[in-house]
């Protein structure tokens, strides 16, 4: 806009020619404006002024003299006088919105472009400030429609490409900000940070290959480039890569100490690999430094393989204090997912209740984030006649255990008295079970990522009740339980705690698993199923390979094998004790793991076992991880299936049942250490349920070494586990729970 101002100006110089004029001086001032000579123009301005006080262009040009000087005060003095002067001139306005935005006064330069906009629709450097600006304000929207009108105008312009693509990824339309990024690179490919904004729009739509691929030209165009190798160390995060993405973040802290997100980062990697002391002392550092969400992370690092009871009580010994200084000192959060993003979830493996636990941990957030417990706006309002309006809400409505336990109960849910509506997080999935699942249910709604729309997009369907079906898995589901988005809010076993959540209505269970004191383990109401051996309509697992031997697994023919293949974080460390009886009580026994997807977590539980087995660890072997079919065929092949305490199987136990295998459980204070035994009391058969830790360790040798009682067990399980299986009476009493609390 100003060289085609530069341009009138000249053109006025020279229809003056052979005289020193007007028109002379103003095209002198303007070109120590174009050389950064403020002096000159500031000079030649004020003599143009002398000869023609109220001059539009010289007042202007003595505007723009004092703004090359950094005296925006006074330049939007000079700027107004101008305006007044020739208010149709849109250079005039952009400079003002220019010199008003240096001085930090927002609403005013957009105020300015906008006129600057109306006067010339044509000139795409006004739409890319205003556009830059109203993104800035917080209007993504109207930020995107202005940058494509600049985009339009000026299409070579790779910076103006780029900033579309973050008003794009701001409006949640992250597909077209992909597009718009690629195209920035293409005009600019040298540009480091083109490919760094490209990766991240990929990253958000969990394109993480791809995204690591553009972080990985970023770095090699600017290996200085801090945040890109933060990026890169996101990714690599992402894709299961852990270790890798230590380093990643280790070499931004290098280049940019203060990089607070690639600490907060660099200490979750560390969490994760099971350096849980590490993490402590890096969101340490970050909580110093200022980063309020790190406050909250040091105080709810857990270890994921611990390392002993003693270790436990540590960390459980250190939430409390830590949340009651958070709470002190006033520490203010405005958005938990994105500056926290974290749950308790590793708390469900301490064999404790964890109720004053999580019930402090959502007063702390409560206490920071007020927000999150908005209402929606129906809530109090009579509800409209017809059917029970059902919401299921997860991001794992997919090949998951949580798909695998939803799918039965929102295909099967009576549809004269239910509509049922699945509220899929994102990303969402295409395999078979999220195809089912979308299939089958009366609406499928996939909510944005980002809980203030994602808020608004729940409560626009005017629930009767919202289901999550997990809370503890994952953060985002976490943080939008404290809302109020509906008139009734349950959860169930999909992560078998309490969530301490004022807004979290009801726990559903089932009067088969709790104990007799069970309500006092949950802040939620608890309701009890009746007769349930599963809290799901669960499809039986496809027939065993008989086919498969223990020749061709490499596993020794001779030997009786002990089979526990649970996730590591489920061993308890008493749990350890019961492996060393029966590794000491059966001395030609195996015992059988499978390996973690994250190798590091097998190597701290096989560190922990070794001083607790001693010599017996020579008879433990760490199978690969294993595809289903040659999973179910280990379960078929192995003597003994081993439930660990204090959280027992749930899928890992139906698979076993519906192979005929039984399970030697023990059955422990907290529902999480009773589902394996509640689903014997379904199938009326205990014979492999301990009441004690002899008993668990001598049933288990009694099955592994005794092929008469093993063969007799499986054909009891055989016979009796059909009940476990399509199961309509759960359909039925979780209709019964919804009819009892929405209608009541």
């Amino acid at each position: 806009m100003l060289n085609r101002l530069l341009g009138r100006l000249r053109g006025k110089a020279d229809a003056a020619a052979g005289a020193p004029s007007l028109a002379q001086l103003l095209s002198e001032a303007f070109a120590c404006i174009q050389a950064g000579d403020a002096g000159g123009a500031l000079r030649a301005a004020e003599e143009a002024l002398r000869h023609r006080p109220g001059n539009a262009d010289a007042l202007y040009l003595r505007g723009l003299a004092d703004a090359l000087r950094g005296s925006h005060e006074a330049a939007l003095g000079w700027y107004a006088q101008a305006r007044y002067a020739d208010p149709a001139n849109a250079a005039f306005a952009y400079s003002e919105g220019m010199s008003a935005r240096a001085l930090g006064q927002l609403p005013a330069a957009i105020s300015a472009w906008e006129e600057a906009a109306r006067l010339d629709p044509a000139d795409a450097s006004t739409m890319y400030a205003l556009g830059a600006a109203l993104l800035e304000a917080g209007e993504p929207e109207r930020a995107v429609a202005m940058l494509d009108r600049g985009a339009a105008l000026n299409p070579e312009d790779a910076s103006l490409r780029c900033d579309l693509g973050h008003a794009l990824l701001a409006a949640g339309r992250q597909e077209s900000a992909i597009a718009a990024f690629s195209l920035a690179c293409a005009l600019r490919p040298e540009d480091a940070r083109l490919h760094d904004s490209l990766g991240v729009a990929l990253q958000g739509q969990w394109r993480f290959a791809e995204a690591l691929a553009a972080f990985d030209l970023a770095v090699s165009m600017d290996p200085d480039f801090a945040s890109a190798h933060n990026n890169r160390g996101t990714a690599l995060q992402a894709m299961g890569r852990v270790e890798e993405s230590v380093d990643a973040f280790a070499r931004a802290l290098a280049l940019d100490p203060r990089h607070t997100r690639a600490l907060t980062n660099r200490a979750q990697a560390l969490q994760e690999t099971g350096r849980w002391r590490e993490a402590l002392t890096e969101f340490a550092a970050a909580a110093a430094s200022g980063v309020a969400g790190a406050r909250f992370r040091h105080a709810l690092v857990l270890p994921i393989i611990p390392a002993g009871l003693d270790e436990i009580a540590e960390v459980r010994g250190r939430i409390g204090p830590a949340l009651d200084a958070i709470e002190a000192d006033g520490v203010r959060l405005t958005d938990p997912h994105t500056e926290v993003g974290t749950t308790s979830f590793h708390l469900a493996y301490h064999g404790e209740c964890n109720r004053d636990l999580q019930v402090h941990t959502a007063r702390a957030y409560l206490t920071a984030c007020p927000s999150l417990a908005w209402t929606a706006p129906h809530i109090g309002r009579k509800r409209r006649p017809g059917r029970l309006r059902i919401g299921f809400l997860s991001r794992y409505l997919q090949a998951h255990s949580i798909g695998k336990t939803s799918r039965g109960l929102i295909a099967r849910f009576s549809r004269e008295d239910f509509e049922v509506i699945c509220l899929h997080v994102p990303p969402v999935s295409e395999d078979e079970v999220a195809r089912a699942i979308r299939a089958t249910a009366d609406r499928n709604v996939v909510l944005p990522w980002a809980l203030p729309p994602a808020r608004g997009a729940v409560a626009a369907l005017g629930l009767d009740a919202l289901f999550f079906q997990e809370i503890g898995l994952d953060p985002f589901t976490y943080y939008l339980a404290y809302a109020r988005l509906a008139p009734v809010q349950c959860v169930s076993f999909g992560h078998p705690d309490t969530t301490g959540i004022p807004n979290m209505d009801w726990f559903i269970s089932s009067d088969l698993y709790e104990p007799p004191a069970a309500a006092g383990h949950y802040s939620e109401r608890l309701w009890l199923a009746h007769q349930a051996g599963t809290l799901a309509w669960y499809l039986r697992p496809p027939a065993v390979d008989t086919s498969l031997t223990r020749e061709s697994l490499g596993l020794p023919a001779d030997r009786p094998l002990y089979f526990c293949p649970h996730s590591h974080f489920r061993w308890h460390p008493e749990f350890d004790g019961l492996l060393h009886g029966i590794l000491e009580a059966d001395p030609r026994g195996e015992l059988l793991l499978v390996d973690s997807t994250q190798p590091q977590w097998t190597q701290l539980l096989l560190r922990r076992l070794e001083g607790t087995l001693g010599p017996h660890m020579r008879r433990l072997r760490v199978l690969p991880l294993q595809p289903l079919p040659r999973y179910l065929a280990l379960m078929r092949l192995c003597d003994a299936m081993l439930d660990p305490i204090h959280f027992n199987g749930m899928n890992n136990s139906l698979d076993a049942f519906s192979a005929g295998v039984p399970v030697v459980t023990w059955p422990r204070a907290m529902q999480r250490g009773r589902h394996t035994g509640g689903m014997y009391r379904r199938m009326g058969w205990d014979d492999c349920v301990a009441k004690d830790a002899p008993q668990y360790v001598s049933k288990a040798v009694e099955l592994a070494n005794d092929a008469e009682y093993r063969h007799s067990a499986r054909r009891e399980v055989a016979a009796r586990s059909g009940v476990l299986f399509e199961d309509n009476n759960v359909v039925h009493e979780f209709e019964r729970f919804f009819r009892e609390v929405c209608l009541s």
